[in-house]
């Protein structure tokens, strides 16, 4: 009976302690997976591999089993319920190979321990700690870690690629589990069978646990911000390939829209019309397989178009449907929506002719299409044009023509084409994308691209989705994670911070610089993004100032002709409208100018051009500007300099300073419609700026929008309902230029009371003054016959003008296309001594030699050409440009559209000069 009563008391001892083992095991084991990596599989350090090693080494291998369970539990997230407990445990076969490599290991590891070393362990030798050291740590470690990540390869659940990196991770994790756990759990149970003081257990606990405790902050902090940094990579780089599909999207779409308008306005429509039209647009646009003109019949029409439809297309069998994949003749039906012109006709032959409606995808976009009177698009469709890219869909777009007649135009579309370009050359080219279509109550994949790379479970949480509206559809664009993105993009910061903490606990300096060096990677991405956008920068640039020559040239060709135009004999509502024309073209003018003005502000390479100014007259001049239009609408116009002297010269860029007040005033004319405006110009009290305030009692500005003022392409007031014209650019453009001479710039301003701007540049007195320009008799040039010029223009319209510019002059004048026309005409007119050039109006760029070229030829001459005068005539106005026009020869410009008084200025100085 005793005996029996032992075997009890055993048993329940037996029982509690592996009862206890298998919960702390367990408890630890769950709290310890919150210390996993992000790819989730592998934990940088794992204390239940030191709590298996130190139960085994205490109460030696009969806790195996306790062992086992708790790490099968661990690594399970749910009981069984319905199933057997057999079915449950080898339901998860990977979860009894990793439990085995665990209490396995801990097993062995405690073996080598007490065969090598000190059976009673004493851990504070040097010998002891030797041993323990390589025997507990790596050793023990490198079976569990073995066992865990090969079960993990081979059951499928991390790819190889994650094979050794999940290998070295856990042989780590488990070593620091086991150096800093193991020894802890030992002296515990020393000090609990008194084998040890007290002293020595708080000692080791607090040092151990407290860095331990640290580490683990550390390691939150920097894994939290893995995670942000890898959900703000995707959501980036899922924002760049989701708005590039969108846009190739409606660049294709757009298509559909330029075919329907052809179609609606072209009155003789053919299939060698459509044919043509159809090859155009096409060129262009990767992602349109075909494009087609679909009318609408009643039945009563029928046999006309089949007639019409065997004439276009001889093979055509009239209006037919697709049954059994074979295209036969249609049954009759009151309507019928069918194709009449296909392009390319090689490869869709036998649509020709074919009715929509007999297809329910095809006939419900064309319904909705109809309802909606606009664009729609239909479900996904398989295409036959392109069978290794036959995914997409058609859009359809109403059409009524000219002669009453309802159709479609419709385009084929190839997702797949422009998913393909969206990808190229960009980091996207590592995600998983996927086109879905949400339709309530359902939704349906419409194509994937790289999608075979992304099915471990890690990967569910890092994607970014953007919704795409087409017609009555809704396409979703969704970028997903795959393990390519997850190698480039994964710095691993978090594990390699926690192994190193936890090894060399006394070393924060190291765990500073790792993470300095996490954030380094990231300034590294800014910059890298940075140099991006500059570059795309300098691109618009460059883009702006080609633009500018291209719109000035013709520009210069209408202004002129308006000129020409308002000096012969009109009638007032004649020269009416050639003053709204010409105002027209002017303010088109200051557009452009505004615009390249940002671009090189943007650019920094506006430079001032400071030159002595009266201000007291540039205040004059600008009152003469303004006054007429303040009298038409009845407003008061006060200007005050009488505090300026009017022999004050201050030396600062006349042209961007009146740029300034032009702006200002202008503004303020603009939105003053009663009351007054002024023009306040003084000295500040220490002489070292010059104070201008413009007042006026306008509408005013609200508070929210006085933040906002000063920045470009801002206007105030909703732009389709909007009654006052502007570009946006006035006001920044304004504020950079003050702030490029040194000077600030404020606003005050009261909604419906009025708005004052006042800025300020510095003020630099000279003596010198700038060499004015007289206005000359207008036949100071015309009394001399023999007064010849030579125009450099290869624009038959701009010469043109020119040339009865100048004859409305009496300037003799002779005409040259290019710059070897001009080096030929000075040389032939060398034999004539009465009628040799004065002057040369020099375009830049000619072909076969420019302006440029020809002008350094003339300056090397040895006759008396060389000196004569070269006045660039240029639809350049980069102020780079115009330097290099002036150091290159040339003795002064005008730039394009030529304004008269500019030209005759620019002749009658160097007529002077």
């Amino acid at each position: 009976m005793p005996s029996w009563n032992l075997l009890v008391k055993k048993f329940f001892k037996e029982s509690i302690l592996l009862i206890s083992v298998f919960i702390l095991y367990l408890v630890v084991g769950k709290l310890s997976l919150h210390l996993s990596s992000i790819d989730g599989y592998s934990t940088p350090v794992w204390p239940p591999a030191g709590l298996a090693l130190g139960f085994v080494i205490i109460f030696g291998k009969r806790v195996w089993p306790a062992l086992f369970l708790g790490a099968y539990f661990t690594n399970t997230t749910y009981f069984p319920t319905s199933e057997t407990w057999i079915e449950f445990l080898i339901s998860n076969p990977q979860n009894i190979t990793i439990s085995l490599g665990n209490s396995s290991s801990a097993v062995l590891g405690a073996y080598f321990l007490k065969k090598y070393s000190d059976p009673n362990l004493n851990i504070f030798q040097v010998h002891e700690l030797l041993v323990f050291f390589i025997f507990a740590g790596p050793v023990t470690a490198f079976i569990a870690s073995t066992i865990g990540s090969f079960s993990l390869y081979y059951f499928k659940i991390i790819y190889f690629e994650f094979l050794f990196q999940t290998w070295l991770t856990w042989w780590m994790g488990d070593s620091i589990g086991i150096i800093i756990f193991t020894p802890l759990l030992i002296l515990i149970w020393k000090w609990y069978l008194g084998e040890e003081k007290l002293i020595r257990l708080i000692i080791f606990a607090s040092a151990t646990m407290s860095t331990f405790i640290f580490t683990l902050s550390i390691f939150f902090i920097t894994r939290n911000w893995e995670k942000e940094f890898i959900k703000y990579r995707i959501k980036s780089d899922g924002q760049i390939i989701s708005t590039e599909i969108e846009k190739g999207l409606l660049e294709n779409i757009r298509v559909v829209k330029a075919l329907g308008s052809f179609i609606s306005i072209t009155e003789n429509l053919n299939r060698n019309y459509f044919d043509q039209f159809a090859e155009g647009i096409m060129e262009g646009s990767d992602g349109v397989a075909a494009l087609s003109w679909n009318r609408m019949i009643r039945n009563s029409a029928r046999s006309v178009v089949e007639t019409k439809l065997k004439k276009d297309y001889p093979g055509s069998n009239g209006i037919t449907i697709k049954k059994d994949q074979k295209m036969i003749k249609s049954p009759h039906s009151e309507e019928y929506v069918l194709i009449q012109y296909i392009y390319p006709y090689s490869e869709n032959k036998f649509a020709v002719g074919y009715n929509l409606l007999s297809d329910p995808t095809r006939k419900e976009a064309l319904n909705s299409s109809m309802q909606r009177k606009d664009l729609d698009i239909t479900s996904k469709v398989n295409l036959i044009q392109n069978l290794e890219n036959n995914i997409g869909f058609l859009v359809f777009y109403p059409v009524t023509r000219w002669n009453g007649e309802f159709g479609f135009a419709t385009a084929v579309i190839r997702i797949g084409s422009i998913i393909n370009k969206s990808s190229i050359g960009n980091d996207p080219n590592y995600l998983c994308i996927k086109i879905e279509e949400f339709k309530d109550p359902y939704h349906s994949d419409i194509f994937s691209k790289d999608c075979s790379k992304n099915e471990e479970k890690i990967f569910a949480d890092y994607f970014y989705e953007y919704p795409i509206k087409i017609g009555s559809h809704t396409l979703n664009v969704r970028a997903i994670a795959t393990k390519d993105y997850f190698q480039k993009n994964l710095t691993n910061a978090s594990r390699f911070i926690l192994i190193i903490s936890s090894l060399l606990t006394g070393l924060l300096g190291i765990l500073l610089l790792i993470i300095m060096g996490k954030e380094k990677s990231i300034q590294n991405i800014v910059e890298k993004r940075t140099f991006e956008l500059e570059k795309a920068n300098r691109v618009k640039s460059e883009f702006l100032a080609n633009m500018s020559h291209e719109i000035r040239t013709p520009m210069n060709g209408v202004l002129g002709m308006l000129t020409l135009l308002e000096q012969t004999d009109v009638d007032l509502e004649q020269k009416d409208y050639l003053d709204n024309a010409k105002r027209a073209v002017l303010s088109l003018l200051t557009i452009i100018n505004d615009i390249l003005d940002v671009s090189k502000l943007e650019n920094k390479r506006l430079e001032m051009d400071l030159k002595p100014t009266n201000i007291h007259k540039l205040c004059k001049d600008l009152i003469r500007l303004f006054l007429p239009d303040a009298r038409n609408k009845n407003l008061e116009f006060y200007v005050n300099v009488s505090s300026l002297d009017s022999n004050l010269f201050a030396l600062v860029d006349e042209n961007r300073l009146r740029q300034i007040l032009i702006n200002l005033i202008g503004n303020a004319l603009k939105f003053t419609f009663t009351g007054s405006l002024s023009l306040d110009v003084n000295l500040s009290e220490d002489r070292k700026f010059i104070v201008f305030t413009v007042k006026d009692t306008g509408i005013g500005i609200s508070p929210e929008n006085i933040s906002k003022l000063f920045n470009r392409f801002v206007q105030l007031e909703d732009s389709r309902t909007k009654k006052f014209e502007g570009s946006g650019l006035g006001l920044y453009i304004s504020k950079q230029l003050v702030n490029l001479m040194g000077g600030e710039i404020e606003v005050q301003s009261v909604l419906n009371v009025g708005s004052t701007f006042q800025f300020t540049i510095p003020f630099e007195e000279t003596d010198q003054k700038d060499i004015q320009i007289e206005k000359l008799p207008s036949r100071l040039v015309g009394e001399n016959d023999h007064f010849h010029v030579l125009i450099a223009e290869d624009n038959s319209l701009n010469q043109k003008f020119i040339v009865k510019l100048f004859q409305k002059e009496n300037i003799k004048t002779s005409v040259a296309s290019n710059g070897f026309e001009v080096i030929q005409l000075l040389d032939e007119s060398l034999v004539h001594i009465d009628d040799r050039f004065d002057m040369i109006l020099m375009d830049i760029q000619m072909p076969l030699m420019d302006g440029m070229e020809a002008t350094k030829l003339i300056r090397k001459r040895d006759d008396s050409y060389r000196d004569i005068p070269i006045i660039a005539i240029t639809a350049n106005s980069m102020d780079s440009q115009l330097k290099e026009y002036l150091e290159n020869g040339m003795n002064g410009f005008v730039k394009k559209p030529i304004i008269l008084s500019e030209l005759m200025t620019a002749i009658y100085k160097n007529l002077e000069n």
